[in-house]
């Protein structure tokens, strides 16, 4: 149990990390020439799909339902990227780390619980 607890609590502090620098990579892009963004939306789309592999293994791993609503927002933002609406883009990104926030903090305090 505490094994299983500790794994959730590492790719919860993992993804939500990837998270961050993501948004700040979205950042970036905002400020870029036309010229540039075309390259800056492949190289999202690529960080998306190493994105992608690590929240489903997460979710494979743990099974916690946060997830893959942290998937459902990351594909919110790639959708709101391509649109251009960059606001909304980084609302997202905020959404999927309170998701994994949150999957941390549950595994967190069935650590605590456990004295840990």
């Amino acid at each position: 149990m505490i094994k299983k607890e500790i794994i959730n609590y590492q790719f919860g502090e993992r993804i939500k990390s990837e998270l961050i620098i993501g948004s700040k990579m979205l950042a970036v892009m905002e400020a870029l020439e036309a010229c540039e963004l075309e390259g800056a939306k492949k190289t999202m789309d690529a960080f998306f799909d190493a994105l992608a592999v690590e929240t489903g293994m997460a979710l494979r791993a743990t099974g916690q339902p946060e997830f893959a609503m942290v998937e459902e927002k990351l594909k919110e933002v790639r959708r709101k990227i391509e649109e251009a609406d960059y606001r909304e883009a980084h609302a997202n990104f905020g959404r999927a780390v309170s998701h994994a926030t949150t999957a941390c903090d549950k595994t967190m305090r069935t650590l605590t619980d456990m004295d840990l």
